[in-house]
């Protein structure tokens, strides 16, 4: 049997630095297959970004009309709404609004409501339809979705042992990582996750590490950060924003608990998530 082989790749993406840290025993099999993952990361962030104005989102974004989309762009958006009212629309697909009248997003043009909620959205197969002039952002899902693509772009060619870490959204299999978060005297360690998906959110607190504002309804959340582990990187993605939107550890706890994940509070010895198919 051949030396297993490490590689690692750093690279700017998803509007932070992607980093794919893979194990195999065929180096260029395995270079092979780190590329087909950042090129399914960079196909995500083709569609589903704001910042692009040729972007299915943006498209979506432009015309109350039905419109075909990709089958994974139907997919996470038919999560997103599922998610929103499992979470009584702590996280809400369509706050888009709101962000850009606070100067978060840019300006798309056009009228449009500051937030709408999932029943806004018609999803049948491939064929999505804005009922109203919602605006539509993923941006609070669609980091860990990339995760979960380029996790399953590495095990489709072969790759059973990697980490894909977009900018502390993450996901392991075949191995452990450590729960980590920032701390003044370097960092916190809270605990070791084996075979799952790690998301970190923050509101209120360093405007350099996390710009990104987030809203409950079209209120700002509380001051705070969140961390969750779950199965997939999309649903601890959108986890974090389930969190940040309640009222207290106790609620936040118990939100992310009914909607599949588990909020990470305090520092534990072992902590550990499976990993299913996105």
């Amino acid at each position: 049997m051949n030396k297993p082989h490490s590689l690692e790749r750093l690279r700017p993406g998803l509007g932070t630095y992607l980093r794919i840290h893979a194990t195999g025993e065929h180096p260029a099999r395995l270079s092979a297959a780190v590329e087909a993952a950042f090129a399914q990361i960079a196909a995500v962030e083709a569609r589903l970004s704001w910042f692009r104005p040729d972007s299915e989102l943006s498209r979506l974004n432009r015309s109350l009309a039905p419109m075909r989309v990709h089958p994974n762009t139907a997919r996470l958006l038919h999560w997103a709404c599922q998610l929103a009212e499992l979470s009584a629309h702590r996280f809400n697909p369509t706050v888009g609004g709101a962000l850009v009248e606070r100067g978060r997003l840019p300006d798309p043009g056009g009228a449009f409501l500051p937030v709408g909620c999932a029943a806004d959205l018609h999803i049948h197969g491939t064929l999505v339809q804005r009922l109203r002039p919602v605006m539509i952002t993923l941006d609070g899902i669609a980091k860990g979705w990339a995760v979960d693509r380029a996790i399953a772009t590495l095990r489709a060619n072969g790759v059973r042992s990697a980490t894909v870490n977009a900018g502390g959204d993450w996901r392991c299999i075949g191995r452990s990582e450590a729960i980590t978060r920032p701390h003044p005297q370097g960092r916190l360690t809270l605990g070791q996750l084996t075979n799952g998906a790690c998301a970190t959110s923050a509101a209120g607190l360093d405007a350099a590490r996390f710009p990104a504002l987030l809203l409950h309804g079209q209120a700002p959340v509380a001051p705070g950060e969140w961390t969750v582990i779950a199965p997939t990187a999309w649903r601890a993605d959108a986890l974090t924003k389930i969190a940040a939107a309640s009222d207290d550890d106790d609620d936040a706890a118990a939100w992310v608990a009914r909607c599949g994940g588990q909020l990470i509070l305090a520092p534990a010895a072992q902590l550990s998530a499976r990993s299913h198919a996105a």
